[in-house]
């Protein structure tokens, strides 16, 4: 990803104000437990989608003042979804991971995992972790969780202040993940912009 640093196509997120930058597949804090960054610590996002997420940082200011964002993902190149495709592949898990063949959101640099921070800097509870590839961890499912006490009202409110503030941005919630966001639909995604191998 290092030459994209010189791509005007490209925004390295570090930089915008009330944006703080884990990229936990830097780390081995992941769904594979291992580093599939190398010693990329850089985080960026197609120009089209950092956009919207400006607007995003705005309306999480005006919303929660003092709250920031946390990032643990933005633009993957295809050749890491296709380590994360190989892994899940014959599990049940292969519902939370795209097929390396057509790309995730990721691989435009089109899409953000993401959460919130509160106003000491502590990660939010949404009622399960990044990459907790599990039932409650679906947005679609969020009311039966509720129902049932495996969600509290608090995380539900968590994950509805990240919600409102994206979607007000423009972006598009994944149903299945809750930490996911797309700046458009994937298939106008496939069409207008280039993938980044």
């Amino acid at each position: 990803m290092k030459n994209l640093e010189h791509n005007q196509d490209y925004v390295e997120l570090s930089t915008f104000p009330g944006v703080h930058i884990n990229l936990k597949y830097a780390t081995t804090d992941n769904f594979m437990g291992m580093n599939l960054y190398g010693p990329v610590t850089q985080c960026f996002l197609h120009k089209d989608s950092a956009e919207k997420f400006k607007k995003a940082i705005e309306n999480l200011e005006r919303a929660k003042p003092g709250w920031s964002f946390i990032v643990f993902d933005a633009l993957r190149p295809r050749s890491v979804q296709w380590k994360m495709w190989d892994h899940v592949k014959d599990t049940p898990q292969r519902k939370y991971v795209a097929n390396a063949e057509i790309g995730s959101a990721h691989n435009y640099g089109m899409a953000l995992d993401l959460s919130l921070l509160d106003e000491k800097g502590r990660e939010v509870d949404m009622g399960t972790g990044f990459d907790s590839f599990s039932p409650v961890s679906e947005p679609r499912l969020e009311v039966k969780f509720l129902k049932a006490g495996k969600l509290t009202s608090r995380q539900l409110e968590n994950r509805l202040i990240l919600r409102n503030v994206m979607t007000k941005a423009g972006f598009l919630q994944l149903s299945h993940e809750w930490w996911h966001y797309n700046a458009l639909p994937e298939p106008e995604i496939r069409k207008k912009y280039k993938i980044v191998e």
